[in-house]
């Protein structure tokens, strides 16, 4: 297997399918609404939202996105291999494949991916800044999962992070766009174990990207007709939970809150831990102006991620239709902490603070 088939593991799916639930979140508050099975590979912990970012955490993150954009070949020795490796054995769609874990080859061939992965660049390994946002423990208890807001190219989104504690100190080890729920280990998968998937698997997965292609460029429509290989498929959960995601996103695009509700919780209950998910859930409920039911979600991937101004916007606005003023205000701010230029985050902070003291 050459390198050149894992450049797949980074670019398709996150950056198009980031840009439509984006558009979908901020499109369902566009306008005044009128009021009218679980995976076997566990989730790790909720981060401590006040968690103080561990120095060391920031340094490691830091050398290895500042070595990848001046040397990529380096930056793979500051990645761990194995235990990337394992996690790519823990995924569903590894056991699917039926491909046995392979103690010596596997971390090797792994080592390739990860190396792919680092040349493509982007924003996902090669930003131009990295601000770490929240960390809490893994799965492990050598591990550590940190959600980063990486910039660059004028673009920003959040990630999170795996990293393990080697002799040599903090070693990252996966990577997941929050707003997507692909992880680089999953996609990985896909190519381990792809000799033991089913051609309707190799297509349905392979029909995600242009899928998420088009949704992203908002074309629901042929977003919905590049899913079809997908839907004819009995795609793993990991895989699953991404065709959800798009789902959601498309039903969200067309109008239809409901099932775009529906299709987020079918997200999470495939791949549970996901905070795209929770993203999903929460502009699809501010969509059909039940903003109640937006209050939880959008709080839950605020806790996973850090200050996110489009989540911000999603939960300082249910919070003032609830009539709770000074808590909108607060979340209208905390979107400010991730984008201080956004003028409608800053008016409808004012706003509420003036509802809050009566005025």
């Amino acid at each position: 297997m050459t390198p050149r088939r894992w450049l797949l593991l980074v670019p398709a799916v996150p950056v198009a399918l980031l840009v439509a639930v984006v558009l979908a979140g901020d499109w369902a508050l566009g306008v005044r609404v009128v009021r009218p099975e679980p995976t076997t590979e566990p989730p790790p912990p909720a981060a401590a939202p006040d968690a103080a970012p561990d120095p060391a955490v920031v340094r490691a993150l830091d050398a290895l996105t500042t070595t990848a954009r001046t040397d990529p070949a380096a930056a793979v020795a500051l990645l761990d291999a194995e235990r990337f490796h394992a996690a790519v054995a823990r995924s569903d769609t590894f056991r699917a494949a039926g491909v046995a874990a392979d103690p010596v080859g596997g971390p090797v061939r792994a080592r390739f991916a990860l190396a792919a992965a680092v040349r493509a660049g982007g924003l996902a390994f090669a930003p131009a800044s990295v601000e770490v946002r929240r960390v809490g423990p893994g799965v492990e208890a050598d591990e550590l999962v940190v959600a980063a807001r990486h910039r660059g190219g004028g673009r920003a989104a959040t990630y999170r992070w795996w990293l393990v504690r080697s002799a040599a100190g903090w070693k990252a080890f996966d990577l997941e766009d929050v707003r997507t729920g692909v992880r680089l280990s999953r996609q990985a998968a896909g190519q381990l174990g792809r000799d033991g998937l089913s051609a309707e698997v190799k297509a349905g997965l392979a029909a995600l990207g242009p899928a998420a292609e088009k949704l992203g460029g908002g074309d629901a429509a042929g977003a919905a007709a590049a899913l079809a290989p997908a839907r004819a498929a009995a795609l793993p959960r990991d895989g699953y939970a991404v065709r959800c995601l798009i789902e959601g996103g498309v039903a969200a695009m067309t109008g239809n809150a409901a099932e775009a509700r529906a299709w987020a919780d079918r997200a999470a209950a495939a791949v549970p831990g996901m905070p795209a998910a929770d993203y999903l859930r929460a502009a699809a409920a501010a969509a059909a102006g039940d903003w109640a039911a937006v209050v939880e979600p959008a709080r839950a991937y605020l806790d996973a991620v850090g200050p996110d101004a489009p989540a911000a916007r999603l939960l300082g606005t249910a919070l003032r239709e609830l009539g709770r003023p000074a808590e909108a205000a607060e979340a209208f701010e905390s979107g400010l902490r991730d984008d201080p230029g956004r003028a409608d985050l800053r008016a409808a902070r004012d706003q509420a603070r003036a509802l809050a003291a009566g005025r």
